[in-house]
């Protein structure tokens, strides 16, 4: 099938050139938004401010009479269904349910395709755990968040690039190699399986801080870490190792795909970077470090070289954005951390700007920050005992919750004598992992990103709430309802795509939420508030239930027609479903 378009923007498309047509000597923005749905689906607020910029001049006694000349301007079209004219100048139009329907059927021809204006080469940098430490729920919104928004772009037709930003350098490895060495004297020829990373780090940390000995043994394995010795280099890979298998479990399981590029990566090219902004006079010696000034923060610099001659984030982050920029030729290039981290990126983003690696007119930069998961008590969620909570174990505790949601609707059906359809424990289990994992990621995901939230394992598992639950409810529904199909020997992949029609209202309300899709997609590419995607799964399967309540499907004169708006229905549920994250359940 071919891409689906905006539904504004085709009907912006419309008043442009309705405005040229009315008023031709006078250049202007057009200004088309939602209607209020009571009047229509769209409208154009234009001729109240041309009547009181341009209204007497060009002979308009009112902004109703501006409007009724952009309804008269209005092209020939099969679009719009009908038009009206307010006094005070708005114009509302209602589409055509014909278009609508032929539109809508439009879609259950392939699989559905949105293409982004131009293609851009975008680097997405996300998750980015510490190497040597357990991934807790400090990582969830920039994994989750960081996933989604590179299924977004790659839907919308971008080469995406996903890179995983792991802290791999620095002074702590020559604890931790020291370490190694001792916990593990035989860790060359079998890598260790290091069940808890935490522990592992905090026990180095602690004989580094109880030792003399160790710490300068450490200190030692530090300097031959970064002169490249042999010994030190192939320890620290085998530390990178144990660490990158333990993220990965959490990776596989939230269906994340990372490309690793450390700091490590950008090491070696600090120095002849930092040689060549000072060559330029970009950068300027300032107590001892190598700092660049920015205009944004004339008062605090980045160190580009601390005053002890080593690199830091600084120097790493300017080296990353060269490289993103310079190198790998972005288009556009996103950082997915929290919003304590916005005023270093900016300053990163201003750097790199100042030092030519923009592209002017090409090159986009953005911060997606986001806030801090809280507790009840609104500090940031800690476990009881004060720890910091593990990725894997808020997952687990999701998922065994979302098995007690399960065994009870199947005990449920089992009293009532209703088909069971989860009916093994494997199954259940199964499906209490997609379940688990939904619920989190919609949980999180349904947030204004740049909002705290306080974490909840009751309201994400409510079946009656804005919950994944509910989502899953509402795709398994139409699922059943499908299958009931089916069995009355319909073969409703064969049905006509022609025969769908929009009659009824709630078809129709149904009908134009499905052919919004692009806009939610377009809207997210402007600003990347993904929870505009989880507003509208939340709205359409609302409308969708409205639908189910209000329009009899199976025995009905409109069966095929009422067929053919759930396939069409389900079609975009699963494409949403997949961008955020989610493998729906066909059965529940």
């Amino acid at each position: 099938m071919a891409p689906m378009k905006p539904l504004i923007g085709q009907v912006k498309g419309l008043f442009e050139q309705a405005l040229r047509s009315a008023f031709p000597s006078v250049s202007h923005e057009v200004l088309v938004v939602k209607g209020n749905p009571k009047f229509g689906d769209y409208q154009c607020n234009n001729a109240m401010g041309l009547f009181k910029e341009h209204g007497k001049a060009l002979g308009f006694a009112n902004p109703g009479a501006m409007a009724e000349a952009i309804k008269a301007g209005l092209p020939q079209n099969d679009i719009i269904g009908s038009v009206v004219v307010s006094p005070q100048g708005f114009v509302t139009v209602k589409l055509s349910e014909v278009w609508l329907a032929k539109q809508l059927s439009c879609t259950l021809e392939g699989d559905i395709k949105i293409a982004d204006v131009s293609r851009k080469r975008v680097v997405v940098d996300f998750s980015s755990p510490n190497i040597a430490k357990d991934m807790h729920v400090g990582h969830l919104r920039s994994t989750i968040i960081g996933e989604s928004t590179c299924r977004i772009l790659e839907f919308c037709g971008h080469e995406v690039h996903r890179l995983n930003h792991v802290g791999d350098w620095g002074t702590q490895f020559g604890m931790l190699i020291e370490y190694m060495k001792e916990a593990f004297p035989n860790f060359q020829e079998s890598l260790p399986e290091v069940a808890d990373l935490q522990e592992f780090y905090k026990a180095a940390k602690k004989r580094f801080d109880d030792d003399e000995e160790f710490k300068r043994k450490a200190q030692i394995a530090v300097v031959d870490l970064q002169s490249g010795g042999e010994f030190a280099t192939s320890a620290w890979q085998k530390i990178c190792d144990v660490s990158r298998r333990a993220y990965q479990k959490i990776y596989g399981r939230l269906g994340v795909v990372l490309e690793e590029r450390g700091e490590s990566f950008y090491n070696p090219l600090i120095p002849p970077l930092v040689a060549e902004l000072k060559a330029r006079g970009l950068c300027k010696e300032s107590d001892g470090a190598i700092c660049f000034f920015v205009p944004r923060v004339a008062d605090i610099p980045l160190m580009a070289v601390k005053s002890d001659g080593g690199f830091g984030y600084d120097s790493t982050d300017l080296a990353a954005i060269y490289h993103r920029l310079f190198v790998m030729r972005a288009d556009w290039i996103v950082y997915l951390t929290d919003l304590g981290q916005e005023s270093h990126f900016h300053m990163i983003f201003d750097a790199a700007e100042q030092a030519g690696w923009h592209r002017p007119g090409v090159t986009r930069v953005d911060h997606m920050g986001f806030g801090v998961v809280q507790g009840e008590d609104k500090k940031k969620f800690k476990t009881r005992s004060g720890e910091t909570v593990k990725l894997s174990d808020l997952l687990d505790e999701a998922v065994e919750r979302a098995l007690q949601e399960i065994t009870e609707r199947v005990k449920g059906q089992e009293e009532s004598g209703g088909e069971v359809f989860l009916k093994t424990p494997k199954e259940q289990q199964d499906a209490a992992e997609k379940l688990g994992i939904a619920a989190v990621r919609y949980f999180d995901m349904k947030q204004n990103r740049t909002s705290n939230y306080v974490f909840s394992y009751e309201r994400m598992l409510d079946p009656k709430g804005n919950s994944a639950v509910f989502l899953f409810y509402a795709y398994a529904r139409i699922c059943s309802i499908l299958r009931r199909a089916q069995g009355l020997g319909v073969d409703v992949a064969k049905l006509p795509a022609s025969e769908l029609k929009v009659g009824h209202p709630s078809e129709r309300e149904l009908a134009l939420k499905l052919l919004r899709f692009p806009d939610v997609m377009e809207a997210i590419l402007g600003d990347l508030h993904l929870h505009q995607l989880s507003d509208y799964l939340w709205e359409l399967c609302n409308l969708y239930t409205a639908f189910y309540r209000d329009c009899h499907v199976i025995g009905e004169a409109e069966q095929t027609s009422r067929l053919l708006l759930s396939v069409a229905t389900q079609k975009v549920l699963f494409k949403a479903f997949f961008l955020l994250g989610f493998t729906p359940l066909e059965k529940i």
